[in-house]
């Protein structure tokens, strides 16, 4: 397999009674992930019109970097 860029976009879909919750956990991955080795861009967005939908675009250097960001304990 090459070592070219990944890119993911995960959603997520809180609950109606979870949202803020969420919300935060997910703030909260970001600082650490953005320091990891390989992690170009790790951004979070939230729907404005449905508050319960949740994405992170990602880009990551290579699949390895990805796939050791995939084992980290915070994920």
């Amino acid at each position: 397999m090459s070592d070219t860029a990944i890119t993911v976009i995960a959603k997520i879909v809180a609950k109606p009674d979870k949202i803020e919750e969420v919300k935060q956990e997910a703030l909260a991955l970001i600082p650490t992930t953005r320091a990891e080795e390989g992690c170009i861009d790790y951004v979070l967005h939230q729907h404005t019109e449905n508050s319960a939908l949740f994405c992170f675009y990602e880009n990551w250097r290579s699949k390895a970097d990805l796939d050791a960001h995939l084992q980290k304990p915070h994920l």
